[in-house]
């Protein structure tokens, strides 16, 4: 079978824009993936990020939203190199390369009361042994850490006001761990906070499966 020479030069342009065409497809979501890390960057770090939005939901409850963030793991693994990232240094199962990360999450709570209490029997405190009654003076009490505030004000012989606002930073992840590099995946979730004051006796963590 002889090939003609337009035939040979026809079959040489289809190669020459099969290759151009899939060489510009790679160029192009090569070009996508890198600025959408580039603009998740840049929104990890705006004010956009940071501003949280909060709204009462249906049973009265505080509910605290903000915009998620799909970073790739050479990303991650580079803002925590240069310490923007650094709580998942936290989490001991996290691959160095962090490709068993499935999520992760910072929070900042905050908890706080105001609480008045009644002061029993205290007219024998503020009466003498003659009989004379003593002026009121007025005990305010405060005492201030890096995690907490308390403000006790003694407003009355007989009652007292306490408040007091704690911090409760947390910080978390959910990853896969394989018992072998083929191995099923088994999914865990760690939290904790930097406050050595707090502690978290039960936590609950749900995958939704693709089914």
């Amino acid at each position: 079978m002889i090939v003609s020479l337009r035939t040979k030069i026809e079959i040489v342009v289809l190669l020459l824009f099969l290759a151009i065409s899939t060489s510009a497809y790679v160029f192009y979501n090569k070009y996508k993936e890198e600025k959408e890390q580039k603009e998740g960057v840049e929104q990890l770090f705006s004010k956009q990020q940071t501003e949280t939005q909060v709204y009462k939901n249906k049973y009265g409850q505080s509910v605290s939203r903000t915009a998620g963030l799909v970073l790739e793991n050479k990303t991650i693994k580079q803002l925590v190199k240069d310490g923007n990232l650094s709580f998942l240094k936290e989490f001991q199962d996290l691959k160095k390369n962090f490709k068993n990360l499935e999520f992760a999450f910072q929070a900042q709570s905050q908890a706080f009361d105001s609480l008045r209490i009644h002061i029993k029997d205290s007219t024998s405190t503020y009466i003498d042994s003659k009989g004379d009654t003593i002026k009121f003076i007025a005990h305010n009490w405060k005492k201030e850490d890096k995690w907490s505030k308390f403000d006790y004000k003694q407003f009355s012989p007989d009652s007292a006001i306490l408040k007091y606002e704690v911090d409760v930073p947390l910080d978390g992840v959910f990853y896969w761990k394989r018992k072998w590099f083929l191995g099923k995946k088994h999914y865990f979730s760690e939290i904790t906070s930097s406050n050595p004051h707090v502690k978290i006796p039960q936590l609950l963590e749900l995958k939704a499966g693709k089914k």
